[in-house]
């Protein structure tokens, strides 16, 4: 074997370990963050308080399943505190989604004994949702109620945080491919309004705006 091509093979070899070893950190870095099932607590019993007593109140919109059948999702106008952290605001507003509306013609998105063990929010604005298995193993499956369930989660906090841009969802600290076969929850997932009142607004403004003379 020429000298060139020996340097060459241990360059590459130093790379690649070098590339394994990072991964390997990331991963760690991030399972470090959730914690596992077993030792889950009820949200919101967290060490810390959610928001301090000076804390204002801001008017947040929250995305629950609709009842009647012309869109998927509904919003539910509503507040929370504004607390100095971005990630205790998000936990106010899923614990707000597991507490469910006060409203008949929408539904909980989450199915019964759903918690959250941990949340948390990176600096390239996503949302790592962790909950518990309850999500998965409780939920009645389908693809429209699956739906709703995920963007119920990804559009109130996509909506209404400025530093969250996706929602990664995990559960008991894992990954899931699906939540219960249908809606893929491998990657970090983006706001979709579509299926939502406001587009459905929108689009009524917009057919009204085109008849007026």
């Amino acid at each position: 074997m020429s000298r060139p091509v020996a340097i060459g093979l241990a360059l590459m070899a130093v790379m690649t370990l070098a590339s394994v070893v990072y991964l390997r950190d990331v991963t760690e870095t991030v399972r470090s963050r959730i914690a596992p099932e077993d030792e889950e607590a009820a949200f919101p019993g967290f060490d810390e308080p959610l928001f301090e007593p000076t804390d204002p109140r801001v008017e947040i919109r929250l995305f629950f399943p609709a009842a009647n059948n012309d869109v998927l999702i509904r919003t539910r106008r509503t507040s929370m505190y504004a607390s100095a952290e971005p990630v205790n605001q998000a936990r106010q507003i899923v614990a707000q989604l597991i507490a469910g509306p006060d409203n008949p013609n929408l539904f909980s998105p989450l199915p019964a004994g759903t918690q959250l063990n941990q949340l948390f929010i990176t600096d390239d604005g996503v949302a790592y949702a962790d909950f518990n298995s309850a999500l998965a193993d409780n939920h009645p499956g389908g693809i429209l109620p699956e739906q709703a369930t995920v963007y119920a989660i990804v559009n109130s906090l996509a909506y209404n945080l400025d530093g969250v841009d996706r929602v990664k969802i995990l559960i008991a600290g894992a990954e899931r491919e699906t939540l219960a076969g249908h809606c893929l929850l491998l990657l970090p997932l983006s706001a979709d309004l579509s299926i939502t009142d406001i587009a459905y607004q929108a689009a009524a403004d917009g057919a009204a705006t085109s008849r007026a003379p």
